[in-house]
């Protein structure tokens, strides 16, 4: 698994706007679910962490704790136009994972997403031994088969290709997928 991390935080930040530009109806909860399905796109997509942090187990469905504090406590930042998502800054595979599939999700109602999200065989329901261990950090393995089976197809996936460039010795450059 690649060890690529972004700050969890400025990824909510990027899918809370992208909501507000597109259109889409969303609250906390429903934030932390394109989160989600976010950070398991990209695990199966590249087998990589989309954030810093990993999800845990909830009562509602999976959350990633500092990005879910940071947003009700009004710590997020939505006129830093900063944001290395914005400023296009990440691998161009990042975001347009990031918004095809908030583009797909976000238009589920909120009920119908924590039904997929937590429905028996999903990793929620399983980490979580059916809803009665909460705060159980939730397995990366687990998570990427889920969306491989039921979220993305890679061998469908048209988007970037994920390639990250890194300095060579002598000034040459490579990039690794």
């Amino acid at each position: 698994m690649r060890e690529i991390f972004f700050s969890s935080s400025k990824v909510l930040t990027y899918i809370i706007k992208r909501c507000y530009l597109k259109g889409y109806h969303i609250n906390q909860a429903k934030a932390q679910r394109l989160l989600y399905c976010s950070y398991g796109s990209i695990m199966a997509l590249f087998d990589m962490r989309l954030t810093d942090e990993r999800p845990i187990t909830w009562e509602a469905g999976p959350i990633f704790p500092r990005a879910l504090f940071d947003h009700m406590h009004h710590q997020l930042n939505f006129t830093d136009q900063q944001n290395p998502l914005e400023q296009r800054m990440y691998p161009p595979a990042i975001i347009y994972v990031i918004n095809q599939t908030v583009d797909n999700f976000a238009c589920m109602p909120a009920s119908e997403l924590n039904q997929f999200l937590t429905a028996p065989g999903t990793p929620w329901f399983i980490e979580s031994s059916q809803g009665e261990n909460l705060g159980v950090i939730m397995g990366d393995e687990l998570i990427r088969q889920y969306f491989l089976q039921n979220v993305v197809n890679p061998n469908a996936y048209n988007g970037p290709s994920m390639e990250i460039s890194i300095s060579g010795i002598n000034g040459n450059s490579n990039s690794w997928a």
